[in-house]
């Protein structure tokens, strides 16, 4: 009887300490367990789409990263890399999709496998507020030659390099912010890159820069993945496809760039 009483006491132990030390299935670090995360590759310092308040990513992107995160039912890891190191990390495997508002191109497509696209969008030019009757078409940048600011490894670089390659300086910028500053002190005269980040920057500077509203191309932005995840490109193009229809997409967009136009 008293070996049988022993027996008992220490089951009970045993399943005290499983009780508590054992993850409880509801708890989020079971359901991160239980779930892959979505490695998101970002280049957070293109506000308005993809950046970073008090320490937190945020923007267009990401707002679109953590509900595609919902859709999906797996939790959003964002990775933060340098921009040209977004496909190489896609390839290697390490992110799972590149949300860092890249534009979809030819020269891209041959690496990665890129979702249908969620905006169309194309190049715009800053300017100083005092070059606006002296700039203000596409025409009149590209036949003055001037000096021009670029972020390196972008659609505006090869745009520029190609359609401009007179102008007596290109200058590769690291970040957008840069621009302001370079504008400023006349180290270049015109400042090409993607529309939404042109608009938020002459927003933040409106007392001395201009945009010329007139696009230089018209491009399209999309997401892109391995060739090798078909499914994950599937379930990708089918939650875009459900945000069309019901708004959200529009809703989201508008948010961020209250001044897109839709077609």
């Amino acid at each position: 009887m008293q070996r049988s009483y022993g027996t008992m006491v220490m089951l009970l132990l045993a399943a005290l300490v499983v009780c508590c030390f054992a993850t409880p299935q509801n708890s989020p670090a079971a359901e991160e367990s239980q779930v892959d995360a979505l490695r998101v590759g970002v280049t957070p310092n293109y506000p308005p789409m993809i950046f970073r308040v008090n320490e937190k990513i945020t923007g267009l992107e990401a707002d679109l990263a953590r509900r595609l995160g919902k859709e999906l039912d797996r939790p959003v890891r964002f990775v933060e890399l340098a921009w040209d190191q977004q496909i190489t990390a896609l390839l290697e495997g390490k992110i799972d999709i590149i949300m860092s508002a890249m534009t979809i191109t030819d020269a891209r497509k041959v690496r990665i496998n890129f979702t249908d696209p969620y905006l169309k969008s194309g190049l715009l030019a800053a300017i100083r507020a005092g070059d606006s009757a002296k700039y203000n078409s596409v025409k009149s940048i590209v036949a003055d030659f001037p000096g021009v600011g670029v972020i390196e490894g972008t659609t505006g670089e090869a745009y520029v390099r190609k359609n401009m390659s007179k102008s007596p300086r290109i200058v590769k910028l690291s970040k957008v912010s840069d621009a302001a500053s370079e504008l400023r002190s006349r180290r270049v005269d015109v400042f090409v890159y993607d529309a939404p980040a042109v608009v938020w920057l002459v927003s933040e500077n409106e007392a001395d820069l201009r945009v010329v509203r007139e696009l230089f191309s018209e491009e399209y932005l999309g997401w892109g993945v391995r060739r090798d995840d078909p499914e994950l490109r599937a379930k990708v193009n089918a939650a875009l496809e459900n945000w069309k229809k019901d708004g959200t997409l529009k809703d989201t967009v508008l948010r961020w760039l209250p001044y897109w136009k839709f077609n």
